[in-house]
C-alpha cells in the first residue's frame, strides 16, 4: 500500500494536475512539502526521486504536494506559455491550497527546489512568507545572456500558436520565458532570504561548477554553512542524484535537516540537534575551491 495520495486539482492560469500525500490519521494535522520541479520537471521527478520521497514523509507525519507547472505535464497549457513568474505564481496557488486544506498546518510548511526548480522555490518563499526551504542541486541562475549556449538563438513562429519559440530539450521554449527570466532579480532574493534551508549537492555536477564561477550566489547565507543554513556535499553525485545509493543519500540527509527543524513526527523519530553527526559540512572555503575545475570529475 502506498498510503493516502489524492488526485487533486489547482487552479492557476488553468487546471493544474496534482497528487497530495498524507500521513496516517493519528499524525494530522501535519506539516507539508511543496515540490518545485526544475525547468522541465514533472511532479514524479527524474527516477520517480518525488514520488519515493513523498512515499518516504508521509510515514514519518509530513505531507508532500506535488503537481505540474501550467504548461508541463498533465497540466493545461502549452510548454511554450511556461515562465518563471508563471511557476512562482502556481507555487503560491499550491501553498494558498495547503493553507486551505485542513490537515496541514502551513505555517509549517516546506518548499523545496530541484535544480532550477530552487530559483522558484525561492522567490515563490520570499513571496509567501515561507522560512523553511530545501534546495536540490540549485541553479539560481541561467549564464551566457540566458540563452543556451550563451548564443541568442533564432526564433520561429510557432504554426498552430503563432507564438515565437525555439527548440529545447525536445520542447518548444516561448520567447517569453527569456524575457521574464531576464526581470527577475535573483541575487536580491539570495540576499534577503532569513530563513533556514538546507543545501545539498553532488561534487560531480559541472552545471553547479558553472554557477560557483559565473555567479555570486555562494555569498548569501544559504550556501554558508551554519546552524541555520547547512550546505551538504555528496561525494560522487552529478545533477540528478541517478543511482539508488545516491538518492538514498539525498533523502537521508534531507530527512535528517527536517527531523533538526521537528517537522518529522512518525514512530521511532527523534528530533535531531543542529550538529547531527551524519552531516557533512561545508565552509564558505570550501565553496571557492569547488570553482576550481580541478575539484570537479566532468
Amino acid at each position: 500500500m502506498n498510503g493516502d495520495e489524492r488526485l487533486v486539482e489547482l487552479y492557476d492560469q488553468g487546471k493544474l494536475a496534482g497528487v497530495l500525500h498524507l500521513p496516517p490519521e493519528h499524525l494530522k494535522p501535519c506539516p507539508v512539502i511543496i515540490y518545485c520541479p526544475g525547468k522541465n520537471g514533472e511532479r514524479y521527478e527524474v527516477h520517480r526521486l518525488a514520488v519515493k520521497f513523498a512515499r518516504r514523509l508521509a510515514e514519518q507525519g509530513i505531507a508532500f504536494l506535488r503537481f505540474d507547472y501550467y504548461g508541463i505535464g498533465l497540466s493545461d497549457g502549452h510548454y511554450f506559455d511556461m515562465t518563471t513568474s508563471g511557476k512562482i505564481s502556481n507555487v503560491r496557488k499550491a501553498y494558498e491550497f495547503v493553507c486551505d486544506h485542513p490537515d496541514l498546518q502551513e505555517r509549517e510548511a516546506v518548499f523545496l527546489g530541484f535544480s532550477d526548480g530552487a530559483r522558484i522555490a525561492l522567490m515563490a518563499a520570499r513571496a509567501s512568507g515561507i522560512e523553511r526551504l530545501v534546495l536540490w542541486s540549485p541553479l539560481f541562475f541561467e549564464f551566457g545572456g540566458n540563452y543556451p549556449s550563451g548564443k541568442h538563438p533564432r526564433f520561429i513562429r510557432h504554426p498552430e500558436a503563432g507564438k515565437l519559440v525555439m527548440p529545447w530539450a525536445g520542447l518548444w521554449v516561448g520567447m517569453d520565458f527569456y524575457r521574464d527570466l531576464q526581470s527577475m532579480d535573483t541575487e536580491v532574493a539570495l540576499e534577503s532570504y532569513k530563513g533556514s534551508s538546507v543545501l545539498v549537492y553532488g561534487d560531480n555536477d559541472p552545471l553547479i561548477l558553472e554557477e560557483m564561477e559565473l555567479s555570486e550566489s555562494r555569498r548569501s547565507a544559504i550556501y554558508r554553512h551554519s546552524a541555520q543554513n547547512r550546505v551538504v556535499r555528496v561525494p560522487e553525485a552529478g545533477h540528478l542524484f541517478t543511482s539508488r545509493p545516491l538518492e538514498e543519500t539525498l533523502m537521508e540527509h534531507t530527512t535528517s535537516w527536517l527531523r533538526t527543524e521537528r517537522l518529522v513526527r512518525g514512530e521511532g523519530s527523534l528530533c535531531g540537534s543542529k550538529d547531527d553527526s551524519d552531516m557533512t559540512a561545508v565552509s564558505t572555503d570550501s565553496w571557492k575551491n569547488l570553482t576550481d575545475p580541478g575539484t570537479i570529475s566532468l
